[in-house]
């Protein structure tokens, strides 16, 4: 399973969508939404590890 899947169903275990976790990140919610579209444009390894940290509370 590729990064970008991984962190979608992360934030559909914790009932969260783009916009919760990208104010829960303090990111813009319009970028982060962009980032998570399945295609081959890879998520910058910064905001990776602020997903995961804030999914992983």
């Amino acid at each position: 399973m590729d990064v970008k899947s991984e962190l979608l169903e992360k934030m559909a275990q914790k009932k969260m969508d783009v916009a919760s976790l990208a104010q829960a990140m303090e990111f813009d919610a319009g970028i982060l939404k962009l980032y998570l579209v399945q295609d081959d444009y890879p998520i910058p390894s910064r905001i990776i590890k602020k997903m995961e940290e804030v999914l992983a509370n």
